[in-house]
């Protein structure tokens, strides 16, 4: 989870005693970019919003591709838990691995919709910004894959639990767009029909392979 792309896009590593004022320089640049959109948010405005000098804001982040880079890692971190699906995965509770992947599939803690938008709009026209979504897309893979092959036998190819993650993968890109267009969300029994796909497709596997 916390690996990083090899590119400026991502922040630069730095010492405890810089923690609280990058935090200040990200949420005031994801309180504007909100507000204003990516391409009205400069340094300055971040630089008063945040208190912290635009100087000091290039020594932390090498550029605006970066900020959004920071904020993006924080919620990708907060949404997919992978601590608590580690902790899961290791005491072989299946219940619990399969309850985070339903949280996966409906996707209600994603935070702060129209900042991802935002985002998603700007990844469309800013190479660097649609690197940081490649990286999330190959992080998501990747707790899915942890997550599935938890409830899975290890017999079972690599290859088909990845096609299966893609799907999962699909299915929370589908909720998240109707989120967008309804503010209520999906109905439980919604899920629960994608769930039952999610579930038939371990049984064939498992009983495939097992």
């Amino acid at each position: 989870m916390n690996a990083k792309l090899e590119n400026p896009c991502f922040p630069l590593t730095r010492d405890g005693k810089a923690n609280a004022r990058r935090k200040k320089i990200v949420q005031a640049a994801r309180e504007l970019f909100e507000e204003h959109g990516f391409h009205a948010t400069g340094m300055a405005r971040i630089s008063q919003r945040s208190g912290v000098l635009v100087g000091q804001i290039y020594r932390d982040f090498a550029n605006k591709e970066a900020i959004v880079a920071a904020i993006v890692e924080r919620d990708l971190d907060e949404f997919l838990s992978p601590d608590a699906l580690c902790a899961a995965a290791m005491r072989g509770e299946t219940a619990e691995v399969r309850a985070w992947i339903r949280n996966f599939v409906a996707g209600r803690e994603l935070p702060d919709l129209r900042l991802v938008t935002e985002i998603l709009a700007e990844a469309a026209r800013n190479e660097r910004i649609a690197q940081i979504f490649r990286h999330v897309d190959s992080q998501l893979r990747v707790q899915l894959i942890a997550a599935l092959g938890v409830l899975l036998p290890e017999t079972v190819p690599a290859d088909r639990i990845e096609c299966l993650a893609d799907a999962v993968v699909i299915f929370n890109g589908g909720t998240f767009q109707h989120r967008l267009s309804d503010a209520g969300g999906l109905e439980a029994c919604v899920i629960d029909l994608l769930m039952t796909f999610i579930d038939r497709e371990i049984a064939a596997l498992t009983a495939a392979f097992g």
